[in-house]
């Protein structure tokens, strides 16, 4: 009798649940969202033709993704969507004949690439929505692997010393690396430069790359510890050959290696490449040829006196920037994004949100050239660009999953 009670309590109960939406309602039970419509175009200031017309653009959710071609006025029509957050982004590398026909008069003798994100679009009911794409020039040197993950040790404790970031020549030219910097931008929890960004990005570690020249395909490779960190990890791998070492205070330093001099630092007591193991690490490469410590400096509204001071740069001294954020429970963190689309119209994350996976982040090859020269791809796209690797050896660009997928 207990039992027959107890199993017709229940079936009351989800009798009376069912009234407020049902017991387990299934996703087969949520209507799909009947069209979302996204006008895209060039910017005025930039084109004489405006209109992004006849172009394959995809919006991309957690879940579910949907491609569609525009029209030809530039309208992109998504239809029968599943109810979510999605992000649309577009990233198109104009050669510079294309270009110039484009505009009047053209203001650029090398290929450009149009950018643009519309992030974080709520799609629980039809939407409407324009995205404008801006101008971006294609660099020469690039970050072409960035490695912060870190891995367990022989002891199975955490280990994250074995970091790097290593750089690209794209081109078939040889280029200087003469005034170069790299920052680390700042990661506050909540944006508070939000109506600067298109302007203004913020960084908390500023190192310089020292006066050399880099040839066609040729890299540089900076770490954090330049050692063979496999003789305390063996999932670690041997950067006892990099070109540059931070050389951080009171730890372990490879003599034989240069050191990469840091010139900012927001947190003064920390003096090694400090990025973060589960992300998000925003990271550009800019050029500046005046004193470094003569750009502005600026806190967060509110802070007190003791708070940190990021310097201030400018977007249009940056030549490279990406942004690897952190992934969580609850998705991307997408309140630590601070690129403006011509730097970085999206990001990329590792496969989980605490890191020690050992898992770099590398850009995609996009051609192999007749000489053998290696030509990665580079549209200001993280989220296309860039692939989350198990592979975190540095200086190799033949691995399976970095090849141009068919």
């Amino acid at each position: 009798m207990k039992r027959i009670d107890i199993f017709r309590y229940l079936m009351v109960f989800c009798g009376i649940v069912s009234l407020c939406g049902g017991c387990m309602p299934s996703t087969a039970d949520i209507s799909p969202v009947r069209e979302v419509a996204i006008k895209i175009r060039y910017q005025e200031s930039d084109f004489v033709d405006t209109r992004y017309a006849n172009k394959e653009v995809e919006i991309k959710g957690s879940r579910a993704s949907y491609k569609t071609v525009t029209d030809a006025e530039g309208m992109a029509v998504f239809h029968d969507l599943q109810p979510g957050v999605y992000n649309l982004s577009v990233s198109t590398i104009l050669p510079e004949e294309d270009y110039g026909n484009m505009v009047n008069p053209p203001v650029e003798d090398n290929d450009v690439m149009v950018n643009g994100v519309l992030a974080n679009i709520s799609v629980y009911e039809d939407y409407s929505g324009e995205l404008i794409l801006q101008v971006g020039i294609r660099q020469s040197l690039i970050f072409s692997k960035v490695y912060y993950s870190g891995t367990k040790n022989a002891n199975n404790r955490n280990y994250d010393v074995d970091q790097y970031i290593e750089l690209y020549n794209n081109s078939d030219q040889a280029v200087s690396t003469e005034n170069l910097y790299i920052a680390l931008l700042e990661t506050e929890s909540t944006p508070w430069f939000a109506d600067e960004k298109e302007d203004y990005i913020y960084a908390k570690d500023v190192f310089q790359l020292p006066t050399r020249e880099v040839g066609p395909g040729e890299s540089i490779l900076i770490a954090r510890q330049a050692i063979n960190h496999t003789i305390d990890a063996p999932l670690s791998l041997d950067l006892s050959n990099a070109d540059y070492e931070v050389k951080a205070v009171n730890k372990p330093q490879n003599a034989l290696v240069e050191q990469l001099p840091h010139v900012y630092k927001a947190f003064p007591t920390i003096d090694w490449l400090n990025m973060v193991v589960g992300g998000g690490n925003q990271l550009i490469l800019f050029r500046y040829e005046e004193n470094i410590q003569d750009l502005p400096k600026k806190q967060k509204p509110n802070a007190s006196a003791s708070s940190q001071w990021y310097l201030q740069i400018k977007t249009k001294m940056v030549l490279d920037g990406v942004e690897f954020l952190k992934y969580n429970a609850q998705g991307v963190d997408l309140a630590k994004k601070r690129m403006p689309a011509t730097i970085d119209a999206s990001y990329q994350t590792l496969s989980t949100a605490a890191g020690r996976t050992g898992e770099s982040m590398e850009r995609k090859v996009a051609k192999v050239e007749e000489d053998g020269r290696v030509v990665l791809q580079d549209t200001n796209n993280s989220l296309e660009d860039f692939v989350c690797t198990s592979d975190i050896r540095p200086l190799i660009y033949t691995k399976p999953e970095l090849q141009p997928q068919e």
